[in-house]
């Protein structure tokens, strides 16, 4: 979440032009795609060991599987509500080396629409963790 409540505004704070405001935002992308997915997985991974192991010891279970299936749904969020403004963001990122049909207040505002969207992928994996605590 840290995404769109520090870096995203200091993107938009210093970018002048629109080609580097979509650069910077492809770049921040890259970093994210190697990184969070990962840990989307790892934490499914985790919480359903747990789910697997406390079902067999006859324990509560419901909860930790929940809160993996509740992390993971970030991945059919982003595949579903972000794509669209992720590729029209690449797009756009392509189209500004050529040209600069695009002024910098409609980049800032993609840029600002796909922050919001990205906050609210993040409480997806929040609420998992929420879902771990109380299953404990």
């Amino acid at each position: 979440m840290s995404i769109s409540i520090i870096t995203v505004p200091v993107l938009l704070d210093t970018s002048t032009h629109p080609s580097s405001l979509f650069r910077q935002w492809a770049c921040l992308y890259g970093y994210g795609i190697k990184i969070f997915p990962t840990m989307a997985i790892a934490s499914l991974l985790f919480y359903s060991s747990v789910a697997i192991r406390r079902r067999a010891a006859g324990r509560r279970w419901r909860m930790f599987a929940a809160a993996g299936i509740t992390t993971m749904i970030i991945v059919p969020y982003t595949l579903i509500l972000m794509a669209p403004t992720n590729d029209t963001l690449f797009r756009l990122e392509k189209d500004s080396e050529v040209t600069s049909a695009t002024s910098l207040v409609e980049a800032q505002n993609l840029v600002r629409k796909w922050g919001w969207l990205h906050v609210v992928r993040s409480l997806f994996p929040l609420a998992g963790a929420i879902l771990g605590l109380m299953g404990s």
